[in-house]
C-alpha cells in the first residue's frame, strides 16, 4: 500500500485562547507511506530523527496500539515545508500524518471524533491537532477523557501574515516558563477576549481583532524567549494589521489582515533587520481544508 497524506500548519492560541482555540494555515507538510515486507525506512530533512522516536512513526504507533494491532514495516518520505519548532504545528502535523497513515493501512477504522480524541491524547492538548485534522478554526476543550471540538470557517478576506524567526523555540521550554497560578484580573481579561474573537469571526468584524488577540496568560512571560516580539508585533499593527499574537509557542509572529498584506511583511522584516534578527516574512491563507489522504496504490 501506497499513501500521500498533506497535513497543514497550525497557528495555535491566536492571543487569548490558550490551548483551546487554534487554526489551520494553507502552508502543507507532504508525507509518503509504503508498507514493506521488512524494516523502517525514513527519508526526512537533517535534524529529524529517523527511527521511531519520529513523530510521524510515534503516531503510527499509538494508532495502531489503540487497535491492539502492531506496526507493520513502512517506507516513510518527509517533505515538512512547515519550519520546525517555530510555532506553526510541526510535531502536530507529523503526529496527525502518522495517526492518519495508520488508520488508513488499518482500513478506516476510526470515526472522526475517536481520530480528534487519539491524536489530542497523544499531543497532550487539542489547540494544534484539531485544526489540522478539520481545517478551518476549531475551538476544542477536553473535559475529562472527552474531547469538544467545534470548527468554524474563517471567510477568505481574513489572511495571515507570519513572521518566522530561523532560531527555534521549544515547545517545552515555552511552556515551563509559564506560571503556576495567575491572578483573577488576567484570567477574566483573556476570557473576554477569547469570547470577542469568536464574536469577531461570526460578525465578520475584523476591527474588534486588536482587542481579541492581546493575552496576559502567556505571551508577556514567553517574550523572555521571543526576541522582538513586542517590537515585531507592534511593526505590524501599525502597517495596519487587524489583530497580532504570538503564534503557538512561538517565535513566530502572526498578524491577521484583510488588505495590506504585503506592507504588514514589509514593516515586520524592517524591524527584524533593525534588530538583527534573522527571519522571513510569508503571506499565508487559512486553510478550509484539514488533513487528508489519498491512496496512491
Amino acid at each position: 500500500m501506497k499513501l500521500r497524506i498533506k497535513v497543514p500548519a497550525t497557528s495555535a492560541n491566536l492571543g487569548p485562547g490558550f490551548d483551546c482555540i487554534g487554526v489551520a494555515l494553507d502552508w502543507w507538510n507532504t508525507i509518503d507511506i509504503e508498507t514493506l515486507a521488512r524494516g523502517l525506512e525514513i527519508e526526512c530533512a537533517p535534524g529529524l530523527p529517523r527511527d521511531k522516536s519520529n513523530a510521524v512513526i510515534q503516531g503510527m504507533i499509538a494508532a495502531f496500539e489503540q487497535k491492539n494491532q502492531k506496526m507493520p514495516p513502512v517506507k516513510i518520505k518527509m517533505d515538512a515545508a512547515i519550519p520546525i519548532a517555530s510555532g506553526l504545528g510541526s510535531s502536530s502535523a507529523a503526529l496527525v500524518g502518522g495517526i492518519l497513515a495508520a488508520n488508513a493501512i488499518m482500513g478506516d477504522v476510526f470515526t472522526r471524533s475517536q481520530l480528534l480524541t487519539l491524536a489530542t491524547h497523544v499531543e497532550g492538548h487539542p489547540d494544534n491537532v484539531t485544526p489540522a485534522l478539520l481545517g478551518g478554526m476549531v475551538v476544542a476543550v477536553q473535559e475529562g477523557e472527552r474531547l469538544h471540538a467545534v470548527r468554524m470557517d474563517v471567510p477568505r478576506d481574513l489572511r495571515a501574515v507570519i513572521f518566522v524567526p530561523t532560531y527555534p523555540v521549544l515547545t517545552k521550554k515555552a511552556r515551563g516558563i509559564l506560571p503556576k497560578a495567575i491572578p483573577r484580573a488576567d484570567a477574566i481579561y483573556n476570557a473576554g477576549r477569547t469570547a470577542l474573537w469568536i464574536a469577531a469571526l461570526y460578525e465578520r468584524r475584523w476591527d474588534w481583532l486588536d482587542f481579541a488577540t492581546r493575552d496576559r496568560l502567556h505571551q508577556p512571560y514567553r517574550v523572555k524567549l521571543v526576541r522582538g516580539m513586542n517590537e515585531l508585533c507592534d511593526a505590524a499593527r501599525g502597517a495596519g494589521a487587524r489583530g497580532v499574537a504570538l503564534s503557538g509557542a512561538g517565535p513566530s509572529i502572526i498578524a491577521f489582515t484583510d488588505h495590506a498584506d504585503d506592507d504588514i511583511a514589509a514593516a515586520m522584516e524592517r524591524v527584524a533587520r533593525k534588530m538583527k534578527i534573522d527571519g522571513r516574512a510569508h503571506l499565508v491563507g487559512i486553510s478550509k481544508r484539514g488533513a487528508r489522504v489519498t491512496r496512491l496504490k
